[in-house]
């Protein structure tokens, strides 16, 4: 019988697998990245963009062109076309990024034939329509005023701000007459300047069969005459300046909340790959996971909040650190405190080996899990090639988490968490 008193031992991940993508081009430039399972039964298709928000001259442009995109192609009705996916078991997401925005296609392997040649229309002649514009609108103000009642997002995008600046995308303030201002000329104009192929790349995930490719050669490969999807033209790009506020404190006032919310950030510049593994094996220490530094100190022991947190962003011009959290309105400043407390101490004290072993262990384990399955892994790949990481980039974090030490995290520590030039924001009820 098991001795249940008697915890199992750790096992050391010596060795990671993982699928690396099969690289095809279209006679239009197209990259296709393939990722096949043979026994899946369902086909992923991601068409993936340069056009997130960084792109957009106006605010507000990247997401409702994005919105407006999978609605339905030229001549199509919109509810015929939802209907059309739904015969199918087929479903369609959409996101938009920073930098990239896509949609992706979720179809079962023996439907692809019948969707594919609709989905691509979607892109290729897109239709725009009117009276969905319209609805987003609407929409979108409606949502825009609920989010204005919620400490937490009325933290974060005010965080966003001190860090980017007004002229930013990345921190533009979003209110509701920006909505009224949008127009459906100039996301039409978005869409013809940067949804064509010469600004895409497609990862295909599944049961990816040479029928499948010829599919994608024949309905995204080929020349169209009356498309803008074939325009070779370049692509326009707006380097926005980062202004980055003087101001290290924002409190926002909202009343009769029961709890506040607590964003602080700080911008650590260009990060080179190695320097950007560093910082998140630091990360995951101090807040990147259940048993962080900061879960510990603030969640179990001082019992403020039932989470928090603390992650990196990759921004086009800088790498951000950010830490989140809600906490009863009368423990904010305490909060706010012990956060910079245990930034001090990974600045003067070594992680015990014990500690480093767990955290080392969690992140090779959540390595595996994101590539279990290939649908799994085409997210990870998504990242990264919008990243311009290289396909040696996981074996350098695998190398990295690994072999770093104790001593080299506190140099890490003592370069990236120090309490000047990190902005804190609070929203909610006075404290």
């Amino acid at each position: 019988m098991i001795d249940r008193t008697i915890a199992p031992e750790i096992q050391k991940i010596d060795k990671i697998d993982y699928q690396t993508p099969e690289e095809f081009k279209l006679p239009n430039g197209i990259k296709i990245f393939c990722l096949k399972s043979d026994n899946s039964p369902v086909v992923k298709i991601d068409v993936v963009f340069k056009a997130g928000i960084t792109f957009q001259t106006e605010k507000l442009q990247a997401i409702f062109a994005n919105s407006l995109l999978k609605e339905a192609p030229e001549g199509k009705i919109p509810n015929e076309i939802a209907a059309f996916f739904d015969y199918y078991g087929s479903f369609i997401e959409n996101y938009v990024g920073t930098e990239t925005a896509g949609i992706k296609l979720y179809v079962p392997s023996y439907f692809v034939e019948e969707v594919l040649p609709v989905f691509a229309d979607l892109f290729i002649n897109p239709s725009m329509p009117e009276k969905e514009f319209g609805i987003l609108k609407n929409k979108q103000e409606q949502l825009l005023l609920s989010n204005l009642e919620k400490t937490k997002y009325l933290a974060m995008r005010t965080l966003n701000n001190e860090l980017f600046g007004n002229n930013n995308p990345a921190g533009q303030i979003i209110n509701p007459e920006d909505i009224s201002a949008v127009s459906l000329d100039s996301i039409r104009n978005f869409v013809s300047d940067y949804y064509r192929a010469n600004n895409c790349y497609i990862i295909l995930s599944g049961m990816i069969t040479d029928d499948l490719l010829k599919l994608c050669d024949k309905y995204f490969g080929v020349h169209h005459v009356n498309s803008s999807w074939n325009n070779n033209s370049g692509i326009k790009k707006i380097n926005y300046p980062i202004n980055e506020s003087s101001e290290k404190f924002r409190w926002i006032e909202v009343k009769n909340s029961v709890q506040s919310s607590l964003y602080l950030g700080k911008n650590l510049g260009t990060l080179s790959n190695e320097e950007l593994i560093d910082v998140g094996i630091l990360n995951t220490v101090f807040g990147g996971y259940f048993g962080s530094r900061l879960m510990k100190n603030i969640r179990e022991d001082k019992g403020y909040t039932y989470g928090i947190g603390s992650f990196i962003l990759e921004y086009p011009q800088t790498s951000t650190l950010k830490i989140t959290s809600d906490v009863g309105t009368d423990v904010a400043k305490a909060t706010i405190k012990e956060i910079f407390k245990e930034m001090e101490i990974l600045r003067n004290e070594l992680i015990s080996e014990l500690e480093l072993e767990l955290v080392k262990n969690y992140m090779l384990g959540e390595i595996i899990s994101s590539f279990d399955g290939v649908i799994n892994s085409s997210e990870i790949w998504e990242k990264l090639i919008s990243n311009g990481k290289s396909n040696d980039y996981i074996d350098m974090q695998i190398d990295r988490i690994k072999n770093i030490t104790s001593i080299e995290l506190k140099d890490i520590a003592n370069k990236y968490l120090i309490e000047e030039g990190f902005h804190t924001v609070v929203a909610g009820r006075e404290y």
